[in-house]
């Protein structure tokens, strides 16, 4: 299969400038699996690769490539209360059966240029909450990959600030999202920080609480 055969993916094409970027040369690509969404974009696809690293020595055959994500860790305020939560999301995971506490993220999928739009969308997909994406911050100077040995995933990690009035705060908790024809069923729901590091399972949860932390104290 030609090397060029998948560069219409954004995907494949930012995969491919990162590990060139990085020194290495792909010599061949060549597709073992490869699923596409409704619309005929690629979701994700796991390859058979002939790379070798600035030295010449071979890397692992075998590539993920997914794509980026974004991950939103949105704190809100009750205007009359002063009361403080971050605000998740429940749903059930199929790597584990488990009902999942996280953040809301969503994949970048062809906006790989965009994050901070892309997060807005999914903070008011999985949510309701309108956030404009100026209002997002960094909590990461780049993204950040949990799984390199295998795929190409990096998350953005982005926070914002909201302060919402009290009828609008209260009605969060609970609150049913998602997309069902993407098998989303989702339930926000409002922890504090205590909370969300003893409830969640997810290393990617526990990170983003630690990446805002941080740079809230930058701030201050």
């Amino acid at each position: 299969m030609n090397d060029s055969t998948y560069d219409h993916e954004p995907k494949i094409s930012t995969w491919k400038e990162r590990v060139t970027r990085s020194g290495c040369t792909i010599r061949s690509m060549e597709p073992l699996e490869t699923v596409h969404k409704k619309n005929g974009e690629l979701l994700f696809g796991m390859f058979k690769t002939d790379i070798i690293d600035p030295h010449g020595k071979p890397l692992p055959p075998i590539v993920l490539i997914r794509g980026d994500a974004c991950v939103v860790v949105p704190l809100i305020t009750n205007q009359k209360t002063g009361e403080q939560r971050y605000v998740m999301v429940l749903q059930r995971r199929i790597g584990t059966g488990n009902l999942a506490l996280e953040f809301p993220a969503g994949m970048l999928d062809r906006h790989v240029g965009d994050p901070r739009d892309v997060a807005a969308r999914e903070l008011h997909e999985e949510t309701g909450l309108q956030v404009s994406p100026k209002d997002f911050f960094p909590l990461a100077k780049k993204p950040l990959f949990t799984s390199a040995g295998l795929q190409d995933e990096g998350i953005h990690y982005f926070g914002c600030l909201l302060t919402l009035p009290d009828p609008e705060y209260r009605r969060l908790e609970g609150r049913a999202t998602g997309n069902p024809e993407e098998e989303e069923h989702i339930n926000v729901t409002l922890k504090t920080y205590e909370e969300g590091v003893r409830e969640t399972d997810s290393a990617q949860v526990r990170l983003a609480f630690v990446l805002f932390d941080s740079c809230r104290k930058k701030q201050v």
